[in-house]
């Protein structure tokens, strides 16, 4: 309200939105404000320009109210300084710096400013002071150099590159070249309309034909979607009356099918039923030949296994009486070479009688000693012949030997044991073969019905 009451009776409202020195209780420093809210020339609030606190107005300090604006500034608006383009063209890039009030600025140094974009130091002022030209050579006054250790007071370098990307977007068009482009823009607007509207006047005179010309075909149109209805009706018709006939043709069809698939399917049944019963047949009547085939079997091996065991028993029977007869026959040779023995000795013991006497005789004539002599040389050859006979025996006591090979001749000497045969222990073994031999005699019949299912299969 105070705006409108100033602006209707000779306030002034130039000084709102406008820049002016003041102390900024976050930055503890005079720095440049934007005025806020203003009433005639006393300023009420405003916002500093370096941190964005906004607050009430404060003056700067050190200055009187009496000298608004000190002889610094004066002087400062005497001296001869760049401008911004002029400036950020003419300085290094490669030396710029990003804005803190901690850093250390330098003069002519490229300033960074997160707010006020790309500038230059135009002039340094005590109490760490500076002034810095922005863009449309906006001067602001900013403190620097509060930082207290070196690396504070160096502050953030900027490279080459980021400054030049950043010029290149804050250079865009200044307000006058806007506003020619928006009277160029707006004239050819105007002309795009002037031309639009000539354009509309003969698409109306287009349409308003063509609209004439499709009524005309718009009746001619239904006229012949009214032909092609009725055709359609009558189509439909035809194809509905033949779809009806091919439903009752097909749902026919289809209980003639049905009752086919249902006679198929009962005489398939069937048989697999009668399958499934021969099979099952057959299965039991395999069964029961493998059964009685293993039974068979058992049983075969079963008397292969008796047999086997009375002809070990029989083979070992048959070995105890070779041994026997053996050991008779080895008896009966030792009492003849005992008896042969003995009449040889009985037979030396004669001859040596005979001799003595024949040696006792022929004393009584003398003259035929010599004579008697020759006959007495001739014994000791018979005598030498008597003891050669028992050499002649020693084979006969090399027998043993010949005992052990004899259990490897079993086999072989069977028709020995033949022999023995019609011994009385002998005759018991042989009863007992014909019960052995009857199981041999089952054998045919029980390979007959291990066949039959081979052939059936």
């Amino acid at each position: 309200m105070d705006q409108i009451f100033e602006s209707h009776f000779g306030g002034n409202q130039s000084s709102n939105g406008g820049e002016t020195e003041a102390y900024c209780p976050k930055c503890r420093a005079d720095t440049t404000h934007v005025i806020l809210e203003s009433y005639g020339d006393e300023i009420r609030r405003v916002q500093c320009g370096v941190c964005g606190d906004i607050h009430s107005f404060k003056p700067p300090r050190g200055r009187d109210d009496e000298s608004p604006e000190p002889l610094s500034v004066s002087r400062r608006k005497s001296m001869k300084k760049l401008s911004w383009l002029d400036g950020v063209h003419t300085y290094d890039v490669n030396n710029a710096v990003r804005y803190s009030p901690k850093a250390l600025l330098q003069l002519h140094q490229i300033v960074v400013h997160p707010t006020f974009g790309v500038g230059y130091v135009s002039e340094l002022m005590g109490d760490n002071k500076a002034e810095m030209m922005f863009r449309s050579d906006l001067a602001r006054l900013l403190v620097h150099g509060r930082g207290e250790t070196a690396d504070e007071r160096r502050g953030e370098r900027v490279s080459g590159e980021e400054v030049r990307q950043l010029l290149g977007l804050e250079m865009g068009p200044s307000p006058e070249e806007i506003a020619a482009q928006r009277e160029r823009r707006q004239a050819e607007e105007d002309a795009e309309k002037r031309a639009a509207a000539e354009q509309r006047k003969v698409l109306e005179a287009q349409r308003r034909e063509e609209e004439r010309l499709r009524r005309e075909s718009e009746r001619d149109r239904k006229r012949k979607e009214k032909e092609d209805e009725k055709r359609r009706k009558e189509e439909d018709r035809e194809r509905v009356k033949l779809e009806k006939e091919q439903a009752r043709n097909a749902a026919k069809q289809a209980k003639e099918d049905e009752k086919r698939r249902k006679e198929e399917e009962r005489v398939r049944a069937a048989e697999q039923k009668r399958l499934d019963a021969e099979q099952k047949k057959q299965d039991a009547i395999t069964a029961k030949e493998t059964a009685k085939r293993e039974a068979e079997e058992r049983k075969k091996a079963q008397e292969t296994e008796k047999a086997k065991k009375l002809a070990e028993k029989e083979a070992g029977r048959k070995a105890k009486e070779a041994e026997k007869a053996k050991k008779a026959k080895d008896a009966e040779k030792a009492k003849e070479k005992a008896k042969k023995v003995k009449d040889a000795e009985k037979s030396k013991k004669a001859k040596d009688e005979k001799a003595k006497k024949q040696k006792v005789a022929p004393k009584k004539p003398a003259a035929k000693k010599p004579a008697a002599k020759k006959p007495a040389a001739k014994k000791p050859l018979v005598k030498k012949a008597a003891t050669k006979k028992p050499a002649a025996k020693k084979p006969a006591a090399k027998k043993p030997v010949a005992k052990k090979a004899a259990p490897k001749k079993p086999a072989a000497k069977k028709p020995i044991a033949k022999k023995a045969a019609p011994k009385k222990p002998a005759k018991k073994p042989a009863a007992k073969k014909p019960a052995a031999k009857k199981p041999a005699a089952k054998k045919p019949a029980a390979k007959k019905p291990v066949k039959k299912p081979g052939k059936r299969k």
